[in-house]
């Protein structure tokens, strides 16, 4: 490859490939061994339930991607904060709690989504922007694609006065989403297994940037 990157808004036709690359990048992810732990099928699943999230942000949210000599190699997927729940995309598409109970079982998914269901308790008051996603191909991981991504998308949340706010499992993505201006605000524990942190960010000053 030669590093040739192009970051725009995905497309319909790029969901395939997103769906790949969350695959790859959240294969050892914390949240996502505690979720599945079935080494074997975890891809298939993590494409299949990140994939429906895309689906819906691609059509009401916010997705951008990056591509490097003309594949989608990154993506950051953003649910804003207007989107009624009975909006029709929402209602159309299979649900997202409904395609993991089809492979962990009910009860297994829906002790997967109350957990995470508790990180709601602490986001930001009034209406805020939640970055849902953020990956990039393990084998172009440390080239500061993420922070390109991250930053372009916080970037309109400033213009708007917007607050940002995202959960991560990972320590090691609390330092990057710091140097972002996020601050971890509380926790939700992971059964025995590890933490979820919530991390807020105020909107910056345009002539603070």
């Amino acid at each position: 490859m030669t590093d040739e990157r192009l970051v725009r808004a995905a497309r319909w036709d790029d969901v395939p490939a997103i769906r790949t690359v969350l695959a790859l990048a959240f294969h050892d992810d914390s949240l996502v061994r505690w979720a599945l732990p079935d080494e074997a099928t975890r891809d298939d699943v993590c494409a299949a339930w990140f994939g429906a999230l895309v689906d819906r942000y691609v059509a009401v949210g916010r997705v951008d991607v990056v591509e490097v000599d003309g594949e989608v190699v990154a993506v950051a997927a953003w649910r804003p904060p207007d989107v009624p729940a009975d909006h029709p995309v929402m209602t159309s598409l299979p649900s997202v709690p409904g395609v993991v109970a089809a492979v962990v079982g009910p009860e297994r998914a829906a002790h997967l989504f109350a957990t995470l269901g508790r990180s709601s308790a602490l986001a930001p008051v009034g209406a805020p922007t939640y970055l849902h996603l953020l990956a990039v191909r393990p084998d172009l991981q440390g080239r500061g694609l993420g922070t390109l991504l991250a930053t372009r998308g916080l970037a309109s949340c400033d213009e708007r006065g917007a607050t940002t706010w995202l959960c991560t499992a990972e320590a090691r993505d609390v330092v990057l989403y710091e140097r972002l201006g996020f601050t971890v605000v509380g926790q939700v524990p992971l059964d025995d297994v590890g933490t979820l942190r919530v991390m807020h960010r105020a909107p910056r000053d345009a002539g603070l940037r």
